[in-house]
């Protein structure tokens, strides 16, 4: 897991974030001087950002919270949530 730290919140970077106005969040893969992530934004429908690229303090200043994009649940997950209700 790739991780920063940021106001005493830690971000997982392998996942897009998103900010209050609903925009999506993604690493680039890079670092700014200050050695601070560089975020992209991720039009909807899309996988790659786009558009401006804002360290992700400046991102959080601007835009935060942010809150990591919610996933659909893996078949692995179903499997095991009814794997532990039927063995009860």
């Amino acid at each position: 897991m790739n991780t920063y730290t940021h106001d005493g919140t830690t971000f997982d970077l392998d996942v897009p974030h998103l900010d209050v106005t609903g925009t999506e969040w993604q690493f680039i893969g890079q670092y700014n001087d200050a050695g601070e992530p560089l975020m992209g934004s991720v039009p909807h429908g899309c996988s790659m950002p786009e558009g401006p690229v804002v360290s992700l303090p400046d991102v959080y200043a601007w835009h935060g919270p942010l809150i990591p994009t919610p996933r659909k649940a893996t078949a692995a997950l179903y499997r095991r949530v009814l794997l532990t209700v039927v063995t009860r």
